[in-house]
């Protein structure tokens, strides 16, 4: 992947100023409150510029609704991988898709149940394809990361019977090959926007451990290496409590995220905040992309922006369907790219 000049970015970064526009605030989210059912749903986001107004009369009104917001999405990365110089630069954040969807077509095979319906058409590899590789076991037409990431998993879930260490391995692989392509982009916003999705994985995967009196040997099987943190600052770490955490971050410059986290565990739903302080915490930092004159940071940026307007959709979508409390909802919503 050879590294492209920030004027390549000219028109897409044009495109992407004038969609920025047309993301949804959160007055235009509060429409969603009003919501009787899921037809209502789908009529206003159609309304909000999302997919088309037909809906397949042979699924019902959920699916329908599922079908716009995916496609919204997909339309999304097909749009901005046609904007970009280097599609490439696309795929590094696809791939996340391919490594879900081979957790899910590998959990699947060990419960004896079926994967097709749940997988994502957002990755590099089309999932029938990959279900089909899986399952025969015909990993060598994969990529080779991604394929051996595939064989330990196996080999692992084999060995111990827990499929939690797919998860483990899998996600642990995604990231070394997502930080791969950000080093070999040569671009130091691909690099950081990398290193911070690490942080923020190992930050969830420290706090929960502690927040659910996680076995010792959570940590380390779950841990991923690379990011801010060293394999010194993991040891110092690693077998102490949250305070030892959060006098890391201090000292690498972070004192507001450690006040954050501090303040978050210790609410009676303190994972979810801490899950939320997290994901602001990347809004936070793509948001300076608006800044940006051209370049490839505001066109991850909008990536991650409509990524996050669509899981607010859901959620509220989902919350007012299942009668959740309106300031529950709202509380959960990730509004940091508004």
């Amino acid at each position: 992947m050879a590294r492209v000049k920030q004027e390549d970015y000219a028109y897409a970064t044009a495109r992407i100023r004038a969609r920025e526009q047309k993301l949804l605030s959160r007055n235009k989210l509060e429409r969603l409150f009003e919501i009787k059912d899921y037809s209502d749903a789908v009529k206003i986001m159609v309304e909000s510029g999302y997919g088309s107004e037909q809906t397949d009369g042979r699924k019902g009104e959920a699916e329908n609704l599922d079908a716009v917001l995916s496609a919204e999405l997909e339309e999304t990365y097909d749009l901005i991988g046609r904007m970009v110089p280097d599609p490439q630069i696309i795929d590094l954040f696809r791939k996340r898709y391919d490594y879900l969807n081979a957790k899910l077509i590998l959990k699947a095979e060990a419960l004896k149940i079926e994967a097709g319906d749940s997988l994502s058409k957002l990755g590099t590899i089309e999932p029938a394809r990959l279900q089909k590789l899986i399952v025969g076991r015909k990993l060598t037409e994969l990529p080779e990361v991604f394929s051996r990431a595939i064989l330990e998993s196996l080999e692992a879930f084999n060995a111990s019977g827990d499929p939690q260490m797919i998860d483990f391995l899998m996600d642990k692989a995604c990231f070394r090959d997502m930080a791969a392509d950000a080093k070999a982009s040569e671009d130091p916003f691909l690099v950081r926007l990398t290193d911070m999705l690490i942080d923020t994985a190992n930050l969830r995967i420290l706090i929960r451990s502690r927040l659910l009196d996680k076995p010792g040997d959570f940590i380390r099987k779950a841990w991923v290496k690379g990011g801010s943190f060293s394999s010194k600052l993991f040891e110092e770490m690693e077998n102490k409590g949250l305070d030892k955490l959060f006098e890391v971050l201090k000292s690498l410059g972070r004192e507001k995220l450690a006040a954050e986290l501090s303040e978050a565990i210790g609410k009676p739903d303190g994972i979810s905040e801490v899950e939320k302080i997290l994901d602001d915490y990347i809004m936070h930092f793509l948001k300076e992309s608006k800044f940006v004159t051209m370049g490839i940071e505001p066109v991850i940026g909008y990536l991650f922006f409509k990524e996050t307007e669509i899981k607010n959709a859901r959620l509220i979508i989902t919350g007012v369907m299942n009668k959740i409390p309106r300031e529950t909802i709202r509380e959960r919503l990730r509004l940091g790219y508004a």
